[in-house]
C-alpha cells in the first residue's frame, strides 16, 4: 500500500514501444479512453515518465478546455510553440517571379465556398502538420493532448490529418479523451481509427490492483463500494466513502478565503491565472490568490502544471473535483462570478479570450446587457474562428449569439443570414438551410426585406433535392421584393437556374439563367457575370452549345482572375477543355490546361491541384498513358478524401476505374471500393447505367443484362438532362451483348447529334472517350446497317489517331477489322487485326491484345476455307513467291522435283494463272 504506481502493465508497454518506435523515426498515435477517473492522465504521465525522459526526446502538452472557450486549435498552437514548430501563416505565399501581384494585377484568391473553405483549413492542417515533422525530423517529439473530447473541430482535423502522416518521421502523438464522448467529437475521434490510430480503453481496477492500493485487508470491501474506479480507489487512503466526502475532506484543510478562492477558480475554468483570480476577487489580493492556490495544491485540490518560462501554473487535480467545487457554489454566487470574471477578462484586453469572455456573460444571468455583452463577445470568436478557416467553431459560436436575440431585434435577420452563411462553409448544408428560412422571416417581420436576396444566396453548388426547393422559395421571395438591384436580381435568377435544373424543370432552368447573364452584363457586374456564366453553363446539353461553352469558359476565366476566384477560374478553363476536345482542337486543349497549371502555381488551395490531378487523369487514360492516370487518380482521391470530400473521391477515382478497365479490358482495375460505392448509391438512372456497365466489364454477363432491362424502359433519355450523352455511352455495350436492334436505333439517333463534331465526348473531372463515330458505328452494326457501321468506323479511326486518343484508335482497328473480315475483305481485316495487336502490346491493353489474337487466326481460318489449294500446294506457292527455283524448292521440301513441276501446274491451273511470276503476285496480294 503506497503510491507507486498500480496497474496498467500491456498499456504500459504499448507505449513503450510507440516512443521507441517514434524515437526510430516511425511515429503512430495513440489514443487513451474511459471514463472520468480511469487514470488516463495518470497512465500518459507515467509513460513519458519511463520512457520519455532521454535529452533526445521532447516532450510537449496541450490541453482542450471544455465550453469551447479558447480559438481554433488552441492545444496544437501551444504543443508547436513550446516545441518550437513555426508553420507558415495560412493563405501567404512566397511569390515567385510571375506572382507579383503588384505587376500583374492580379488579386489574391478569395473563400467563397465550402470547397474554398475546406481547401484553405487543409492547407493550414497541412502547414502545421509540416512544421511537426520538420520539429520531429530534428529530435523525437512526443505531444500529449488531454481531453480531446473537448477538442474543437479544427483541431480534430489536425490529428485526422497528422494520423495519417506520423509513420514516416519521428512524431509520437498520445491523446486522451472521456467516455461517453460528446456527440460533436464522437465521430471525428472514432473516425481516427479509420486512419490508423490505436485506442486503448482502460478498464478499472482489479481486485489485485485494488489491493496494491488500499492493501489486502482492506482491498474486498474498496473494491466493492469503488467498483475498481482508479480515481475512488486513491481517494480512499484517505478514507472517503465517496467523491462528494472526498472533496470535503481535501477543503476541510483550507481556510474560508482560500475556499473562496478555489470556489472562484472553479468557476473561471481550468487555466489559473493568479492575476486573472485575483481581478475576480477584488478583496483578495494576488499574494493573497496565490498562497490560497499553494494551500490548495498542498491539500490534494489542485496539482502543479509548470510551463516552460512561465513557472508554477495549477488546474484542477481531476475534473471531476472541478465539477463537485462548482455543485456547492449557489447560483447567485456562480452568476456573480461568471460576472466578475468577464469583466476581469475584458479589462485584460485579449481577444483571444473572447469566446470564455461570452461563456462567462451567458452565464452571469438572464440581464438584458449581459446577453447582449454574450453576443458581441460570440461574434467577435466567430470572426477569429472564421479568420482561421474553422468554420464549425464560427457556426457554434454564431449560434450562440443568435440565441439571445429576440425575435423583434432588428439585428436577429443578419446574425442568423451570417450563421447560415458560416453552417453553409462548414458543409452543415441542413442548418444552413434552416436558419436562411428563419433569416428571411425575420427580414419580413422585421421590415428589412433588402436581407431575403442575402438569404437566398447563402448556399451556392448546393444541388440535393430538399436544398433546391428551399433555395426556390427563398429565390422567389427575393425577387419578389422591389427596388432590386439587376446585379442582385441576376445573381437570383442564377441561383434559382441551379436550383430548377436540379428538379428537372431544366426549361425554366435555361430562361432562368439566360435572362440572368443578359442582366448581369448589361449591369457590368463581375461576380453576377460569373454566377450567370456558371448557371448558363450547366444547361448547355446540346454538341451546337460547344461554342457558346468555349465562349463562357473564356468570360469565366476573365472574371475570376479579376475577382481574385481560383476555383471559378479553373472551373472556366474546364469548360474550355470539355469545349475543345468536343472540337477536336487540341490546341484549345492544351492551353486550357496549362491555365489550370497557372492557377495552380498561384493558389493556396488544393482543390484547384485536385481539378488538375483529375483533367489529368482524365486526358492520359484517352492517350494510353495508364500508370500516370492510375497516379493522378489516386493523388486526387488521397486529396478529396483529406479534405472530407468522401463522395466525389469515390465516385470520381470509380469512374476513371471504368474507363481503365475498359480501354484496356481488364476488371482487375476495378477496386471492391467501387462496388461498396454502387451498393450505397442512390437509385439514380446514370449511377444505375454506370454500375450495369462495370458489370460487363467485370465479365458478369447475366447481372449485366438484367441490370440493361431495367434501363432500357428509359430510352430514348431526354436530352435536357445535363448527363445524358454519358448515360447513352454506358449503354453501347449492353445493347451490343443483348443484341438490341431497337436500342441501337434509339440510342444512335440520339448520340448522332455529336457526328458533326469530330472529337471526343467528355468531361475534365472524369473521363474522355474518343470520338462518338465509334460508338455510332458499333450501333450501327447491332440494328444491321453494315454499310452504314463501316463507313462510321472509317471516319472514327481517322478522328482517333487526329486526337491521339491511341487505345481508341486499337479499339476501332478491330470493330473495323471484324466488320471487314465478315464480308470478305480479309486482307485488310488482317492488316488493321495487326495493327491493334501492335497497339495493344505497345500500351499494355490485356483484353484488346487478346481480340486482335483471336481476329488474327479467325482471318487465317477464314482464308483457309475459301483457298482452292491444298495445303501442300499453298507451301510450294509460298516458296514460289520467295523466288525459288524448282530444284531449291524439292531440296527444301525433300521430294523431286518432278513433283514440284507437277504441283505448279496444278496451281497454275487451279488460279487461272499463265506463269510462275502471275503467280507469285496474285499470292503476294492474297
Amino acid at each position: 500500500m503506497g503510491s507507486e504506481f498500480v496497474g496498467r502493465a500491456a498499456e504500459l508497454a504499448v507505449l513503450a514501444q510507440r516512443i521507441e518506435a517514434a524515437a526510430r523515426g516511425s511515429g503512430s498515435v495513440v489514443l487513451l479512453a474511459g471514463p472520468a477517473g480511469i487514470g488516463k492522465s495518470t497512465l500518459a504521465a507515467e509513460a513519458l515518465r519511463r520512457h520519455a525522459g532521454p535529452a533526445c526526446v521532447t516532450v510537449v502538452r496541450g490541453h482542450c478546455p471544455r465550453d469551447a472557450v479558447a480559438p481554433p486549435l488552441w492545444p496544437w498552437q501551444r504543443a508547436l510553440r513550446l516545441a518550437g514548430a513555426t508553420p507558415a501563416v495560412p493563405g501567404q505565399r512566397t511569390a515567385g517571379p510571375s506572382e507579383d501581384g503588384a505587376a500583374a494585377g492580379q488579386r489574391p484568391w478569395s473563400v467563397r465556398e465550402p470547397a474554398d473553405a475546406a481547401a484553405v483549413r487543409f492547407l493550414e492542417l497541412v502547414q502545421m502538420s509540416e512544421a511537426l515533422a520538420a520539429a520531429a525530423a530534428e529530435r523525437t517529439l512526443v505531444v500529449l493532448l488531454e481531453d480531446l473530447h473537448w477538442a474543437d473541430t479544427a483541431s480534430l482535423d489536425l490529428l485526422r490529418q497528422l494520423t495519417g502522416e506520423v509513420a514516416e518521421c519521428g512524431l509520437f502523438v498520445l491523446g486522451t479523451f472521456r467516455e461517453p464522448v460528446p456527440e460533436e467529437a464522437a465521430g471525428a475521434l472514432a473516425d481516427l481509427g479509420r486512419y490508423g490510430a490505436t485506442t486503448l480503453r482502460l478498464a478499472p481496477f482489479s481486485r489485485e490492483e485494488v489491493a496494491r492500493c488500499v492493501g489486502e485487508v482492506d482491498a474486498a470491501e474498496s473494491y466493492r463500494r469503488t467498483g475498481g474506479l482508479p480515481l475512488l480507489v486513491t481517494a480512499l487512503r484517505t478514507h472517503a466513502s465517496n467523491l462528494g466526502t472526498v472533496v470535503s475532506g481535501l477543503l476541510a484543510g483550507l481556510t474560508a478565503e482560500q475556499r473562496d478562492v478555489v470556489r472562484a477558480a472553479a468557476v473561471l475554468g481550468e487555466r489559473l491565472d493568479t492575476a486573472q483570480l485575483a481581478a475576480v476577487l477584488p478583496e483578495s489580493c494576488e499574494t493573497t490568490v496565490a498562497q490560497a492556490l499553494e494551500a490548495a495544491w498542498h491539500a490534494g485540490v489542485l496539482t502543479a502544471a509548470n510551463s516552460p518560462g512561465v513557472g508554477r501554473g495549477y488546474r484542477f487535480t481531476h475534473d471531476l473535483v472541478r465539477e463537485e467545487v462548482l455543485g456547492r457554489t449557489t447560483r447567485a454566487a456562480a452568476r456573480a462570478l461568471h460576472r466578475a470574471a468577464a469583466l476581469a477578462l475584458e479589462r485584460a484586453h485579449n481577444p483571444a479570450e473572447a469566446a470564455r469572455i461570452a461563456a462567462h456573460w451567458r452565464l452571469s444571468g438572464p440581464e438584458p446587457g449581459h446577453r447582449a455583452a454574450a453576443t458581441r463577445w460570440s461574434r467577435i470568436a466567430a470572426d477569429q474562428a472564421r479568420e482561421r478557416y474553422a468554420y464549425a467553431d464560427a457556426a457554434r459560436h454564431l449560434g450562440e449569439a443568435a440565441a439571445v436575440l429576440d425575435a423583434a431585434d432588428p439585428q436577429r435577420a443578419p446574425a442568423l443570414i451570417e450563421l447560415a452563411r458560416a453552417e453553409y462553409l462548414a458543409g452543415r448544408y441542413d442548418a444552413s438551410l434552416r436558419h436562411c428560412d428563419e433569416a428571411s422571416e425575420a427580414a419580413i417581420s422585421t421590415g428589412r426585406p433588402a436581407l431575403l436576396a442575402e438569404a437566398a444566396l447563402v448556399l451556392q453548388g448546393v444541388t440535393f433535392p430538399h436544398a433546391s426547393q428551399a433555395i426556390t422559395r427563398l429565390c422567389r421571395a427575393a425577387l419578389a421584393t422591389s427596388d432590386l438591384p439587376d446585379a442582385m436580381r441576376a445573381r437570383l435568377l442564377a441561383q434559382l437556374a441551379t436550383a430548377s435544373a436540379e428538379l428537372e424543370s431544366f426549361e425554366e432552368a435555361t430562361e432562368q439563367a439566360r435572362a440572368a447573364l443578359c442582366l448581369a452584363e448589361a449591369a457590368g457586374d463581375l461576380r453576377a457575370e460569373l454566377d450567370a456564366a456558371r448557371a448558363v453553363q450547366m444547361t448547355l446539353t446540346l454538341p451546337d452549345d460547344t461554342t457558346e461553352r468555349l465562349r463562357l469558359g473564356e468570360l469565366a476565366v476573365s472574371r475570376a482572375e479579376q475577382l481574385g476566384d481560383p476555383l471559378a477560374a479553373v472551373l472556366g478553363h474546364q469548360w474550355r477543355v470539355q469545349a475543345g476536345y468536343l472540337l477536336g482542337r487540341l490546341d484549345v486543349v492544351d492551353d486550357a490546361i496549362r491555365g489550370i497549371e497557372a492557377v495552380v502555381a498561384r493558389s493556396p488551395l488544393p482543390l484547384t491541384r485536385w481539378h488538375l490531378l483529375r483533367v489529368s487523369a482524365a486526358r492520359a487514360v484517352q492517350e494510353g498513358r495508364f500508370a500516370e492516370a492510375r497516379g493522378c487518380n489516386a493523388d486526387a482521391t488521397e486529396l478529396a478524401l483529406a479534405s472530407g470530400d468522401h463522395q466525389s473521391a469515390t465516385a470520381l477515382s470509380s469512374v476513371l476505374q471504368l474507363q481503365l478497365a475498359q480501354v484496356r479490358g481488364d476488371a482487375g482495375e476495378l477496386s471492391e471500393e467501387m462496388w461498396r460505392g454502387f451498393d450505397r448509391a442512390p437509385r439514380h438512372p446514370r449511377i444505375q447505367s454506370l454500375r450495369a456497365r462495370a458489370l460487363f466489364l467485370a465479365g458478369r454477363l447475366d447481372e449485366a443484362l438484367d441490370a440493361y432491362d431495367q434501363l432500357r424502359p428509359l430510352l430514348p433519355v431526354p436530352t435536357a438532362h445535363p448527363r445524358w450523352p454519358a448515360m447513352l455511352l454506358n449503354l453501347v455495350d449492353l445493347i451490343e451483348l443483348a443484341g438490341d436492334a431497337g436500342a441501337a436505333r434509339l440510342v444512335y439517333d440520339q448520340l448522332a447529334l455529336f457526328r458533326s463534331h469530330p472529337g471526343a465526348i467528355g468531361i475534365p473531372t472524369a473521363y474522355f472517350s474518343g470520338t462518338v463515330s465509334r460508338d455510332l458505328g458499333r450501333l450501327a452494326l447491332t440494328a444491321g446497317r453494315r454499310n452504314q457501321a463501316e463507313e462510321l468506323l472509317r471516319e472514327a479511326l481517322t478522328r482517333n489517331r487526329a486526337l491521339g486518343a491511341r487505345p481508341y484508335v486499337a479499339m476501332t482497328c478491330l470493330d473495323l477489322a471484324a466488320v471487314l473480315r465478315d464480308k470478305g475483305g480479309l486482307p485488310e481485316a488482317a492488316t488493321l487485326a495487326g495493327e491493334a495487336l501492335s497497339i495493344a502490346d505497345r500500351l499494355d491493353l490485356p483484353g484488346p491484345s487478346a481480340v486482335a489474337g483471336r481476329l488474327l487466326g479467325e482471318i487465317a481460318a477464314q482464308r483457309d476455307n475459301t483457298d482452292p489449294l491444298t495445303p501442300r500446294e499453298r507451301q510450294i506457292a509460298e516458296l514460289v513467291t520467295q523466288a525459288r527455283t524448282n530444284r531449291q524448292i524439292a531440296d527444301d521440301l525433300v521430294i523431286s522435283e518432278r513433283t514440284v513441276e507437277s504441283h505448279v501446274r496444278s496451281i497454275l491451273a487451279k488460279l487461272g494463272c499463265a506463269n510462275r511470276t502471275e503467280m507469285a503476285s496474285r499470292r503476294a496480294q492474297h
